[in-house]
């Protein structure tokens, strides 16, 4: 989005957003849309964190393709 600027501070956090009152109102209207439907906690920061870990793992290699019939070997995996 053009029209938002995001002010951190020293240490790298953001402070601040500044952002258009047309941003504004689409933010708003996407937040009353997805208020009380069950998947209101895909946008939670954890589960952003989540996203963006599993993503890096993706990225990385350290993945573990198998079929279907193959469930004991991801397990043993898994444990590793």
């Amino acid at each position: 989005m053009k029209d938002v600027k995001i002010f951190f501070d020293q240490e790298g956090h953001a402070r601040e957003v500044l952002l258009s009152y047309e941003t504004f109102l689409r933010l708003e209207a996407l937040l009353r849309e997805m208020a009380g439907k069950d998947q209101a906690y895909f946008w939670t920061e954890e589960w952003q964190k989540r996203i963006r870990d599993a993503e890096d793992d993706i990225a990385a290699g350290r993945i573990y393709r198998t079929a279907r019939d193959n469930v004991e070997s991801v397990l043993k995996w898994l444990d590793e």
